[in-house]
């Protein structure tokens, strides 16, 4: 596994953090809230519109949907979009890095962002969305949207907004 695994294993266990912080009306909207903006970031986002081009948007909104889906500490936007395109030209087949037939569901659900084989990006492959520089900038400092909202979560409701909220 990736050394990189750290963040985002660190992130769901620093929920327990609440035991220590308390639980305040805030932080459950502001967790509330952000769980189902992280996951549009997601699904919305680095799935239907960085690896399918299922819709069109402004560079604004662009940016938006990566640095949201990126705080969920899930890799850069360019090499998730990257991955999954690669994910739909081998579907079910040996080079499917996705596949649950080859590698079983926790390889394919999540496992597959940790493995030091699929660390790289292949540029090439999301060369379409390579060309922006704020999309190169968030691939380049991937932790940076997860740093950031954690930080603007703590600012907003103390530690139970970052134990709670955020995390």
């Amino acid at each position: 596994m990736y050394p990189q695994v750290v963040p985002f294993v660190g992130a769901h266990l620093a929920c327990l953090g609440a035991i220590w912080s308390g639980v305040t009306w805030q932080a459950v909207v502001l967790g509330i809230a952000l769980y189902w903006l992280r996951m549009f970031g997601i699904t919305g986002g680095y799935h239907r519109y960085f690896s399918h081009r299922t819709y069109k948007c402004g560079r604004a909104f662009q940016f938006f949907l990566a640095f949201i889906a990126q705080s969920s500490a899930q890799k850069s936007v360019l090499w998730w979009g990257a991955k999954h395109r690669h994910h739909h030209l081998y579907s079910d087949t040996e080079e499917d890095i996705l596949s649950p037939r080859h590698k079983g569901f926790m390889y394919s659900h999540v496992g597959w962002i940790f493995a030091k084989k699929n660390d790289s990006t292949d540029l090439a492959k999301i060369e379409d969305f390579a060309r922006y520089p704020e999309l190169e900038w968030l691939h380049r400092y991937e932790l940076a949207p997860t740093i950031i909202l954690g930080v603007l979560s703590f600012l907003m409701a103390g530690w139970s907004g970052l134990f709670v909220g955020f995390f």
